[in-house]
């Protein structure tokens, strides 16, 4: 009576539970079928990046949520981490060809749709999607293990929640946004987002498809070759991203702070109206209205030391004071 509870406990027996009726030629060629170029695959991204680009540029939550609905850059990047866990080249440029091409239609039709719109400003939704952080990395691992999960155990339907997860094709309709829009800095930091989304989704599929037995006949210096080159690749995204995430941070705190000390300033019955505050300069840059029956003299001056002190940085403050 006691076997059995042991071997539970048996890494190799665990391994053998988790694997039990995985049926791999099927998994393997339905990643290859999904990973490839095709006329179905074409229509997809062309419809999946105008719903995108749209929902981009109305600044609609709900319409960027029906672009990843559509999800048809899933298939290649699948593809190219169970390619990459199989050691198939042949598997990995087809996985590549389809994903080229995607991205160059996607970003090429998005930019066309944005050159030809009367709307072309930075809405809340484009803003989103250029500063990705460490979060942002750490979504995309975990959608790669749920989807290749759910690709080995036959649960297709779970893929459209991945894909809600992780949302490749609004970062790519946001690249095409800032090329229309001769933004870089918009184009850039959506394209470091998408390129996030690819690498640790194709790691992680890769990781998930070696436990489940793909590539299972790997030798080991090919095994460690996999481990080495994808440590590599997450810690070269991980520095830049944690740095970004710190830096977000610090911000979403220098700014509470601004507001503490301006509302201590002005306590009730006196309201601060609006409030302004730009750091990405040197010095960062505070716009307040207040509201007030006692303007006070001088209360610019001592409110800029105040928030110097509070930030540890120089700060340019342009205070009205409305009775």
């Amino acid at each position: 009576m006691e076997m059995p509870a042991a071997q539970s406990f048996d890494p190799r027996h665990w391994l053998a539970q988790l694997r039990a009726g995985v049926d791999y030629p099927a998994v393997v060629a339905s990643v290859a079928e999904d990973a490839r170029w095709s006329g179905h695959y074409l229509f997809m991204v062309v419809i999946s990046a105008g719903i995108a680009v749209l929902g981009l540029l109305l600044s609609s939550p709900a319409v960027v949520i029906g672009a990843m609905l559509v999800s048809p850059l899933m298939g290649p990047i699948l593809g190219l981490g169970v390619g990459v866990a199989l050691f198939d080249q042949a598997a990995i440029r087809r996985a590549l060809v389809a994903l080229g091409l995607g991205i160059a239609v996607a970003v090429g039709f998005t930019a066309l749709v944005v050159a030809v719109s009367p709307l072309q400003t930075v809405t809340a939704e484009i803003a989103a999607r250029t500063r990705p952080n460490l979060f942002d990395l750490l979504v995309a691992l975990l959608s790669g293990l749920a989807g290749t999960y759910a690709l080995i155990r036959g649960r297709q339907g779970a893929i459209v929640g991945v894909a809600i997860a992780v949302a490749v094709m609004p970062p790519l309709a946001t690249v095409g946004f800032g090329l229309a829009t001769a933004n870089w800095a918009v184009m850039g930091g959506a394209a470091f987002l998408f390129f996030t989304n690819l690498m640790a989704i194709a790691l992680a599929a890769a990781a998930m498809a070696r436990l489940y037995g793909i590539g299972a006949s790997l030798s080991p210096r090919q095994s460690v070759v996999q481990a080495a080159i994808s440590i590599v690749m997450l810690a070269a995204l991980a520095v830049p991203l944690g740095l970004a995430l710190r830096q977000i941070a610090w911000e979403s705190l220098a700014q509470r702070r601004v507001r503490e000390e301006l509302a201590r300033a002005f306590p009730r019955p006196a309201r601060l109206a609006d409030v302004e505050i730009r750091l990405e300069g040197e010095p960062a840059e505070v716009g307040a209205l207040v509201f007030t029956s006692r303007p006070e003299a001088g209360a610019e001056a001592r409110l800029t030391r105040q928030l110097s002190g509070a930030l540890e940085r120089p700060v340019r403050l342009t205070l009205e004071q409305v009775r």
